[in-house]
């Protein structure tokens, strides 16, 4: 019954819907976290620190997230591939690129982007000594999180591509949270038309919160360029 639903269609797609969902409901929590910049230094590293603190928990979550992501590249893939095979077979009643939503056809872009952003972000602020960091624009604050966040938004390079990197966040989100939608059948005249609108609004709403935090750093702290 299992093997029979992985090779399906349907199941595979449902597998896609469901994968990215969840990770978008860590996206949004990743959000909240981030968010807290605006706090101050003090309590944004509080925040760090407290879930530094969680342990065993955080690294059986971590783990937890690192598979649900690749289940959701690997399935996409099989999807993407499948479809494509179909489309070969079926050119004659494809739909027109015209008639499928820009956010729909950046898919395999900013899926790609998404991808090469994470490797980058990873190394910019998850595999990095904390605690032997210094924040040399904020003094009285000059170790922790807030620290490397603020010196790696400084450099404008790294906060423009952050910031086109959110682009592509906000335009796979829309696309993603409508195709949850329609996986599960919610795809029938007002319906989906509201929901889709909903998905357009909800990518973009977390796309311009995360890309607030490097306008705010350089704001707040200037640009190295400025040096």
């Amino acid at each position: 019954m299992l093997a029979k639903f992985l090779k399906s269609s349907i199941g595979r797609k449902q597998i896609v819907a469901v994968s990215g969902l969840l990770l978008m409901l860590f996206l949004v929590f990743h959000l909240s976290v981030n968010l807290g910049i605006y706090l101050g230094p003090h309590t944004y590293n509080l925040l760090a620190h407290r879930l530094e603190q969680l342990g065993p928990v955080r690294v059986v979550a971590e783990a937890g997230l690192t598979g649900l992501f690749l289940i959701h590249i690997f399935f996409t893939f099989l999807v993407v591939k499948a479809s494509r095979r179909a489309r070969k077979i079926g050119y004659a009643v494809q739909s027109s690129s015209a008639q499928r939503s820009l956010s729909t056809r950046l898919m395999p872009l900013t899926g790609t982007v998404l991808l090469v952003f994470i490797i980058s972000h990873l190394i910019d602020f998850k595999f990095i000594d904390v605690n032997n960091t210094l924040l040399a624009v904020v003094e009285e604050h000059n170790l922790g999180l807030y620290g490397i966040v603020v010196n790696s938004f400084r450099n404008p390079f790294t906060s423009t591509w952050y910031m086109i990197a959110m682009i592509a966040v906000g335009s796979h989100l829309s696309h993603a949270i409508d195709s949850v939608f329609q996986t599960f059948g919610l795809n029938d005249g007002d319906t989906h038309r509201g929901l889709h609108k909903s998905s357009v609004i909800i990518g973009t709403l977390i796309a311009l919160l995360f890309g607030s935090i490097p306008l705010y750093v350089l704001l707040t702290h200037g640009s190295l360029l400025q040096q």
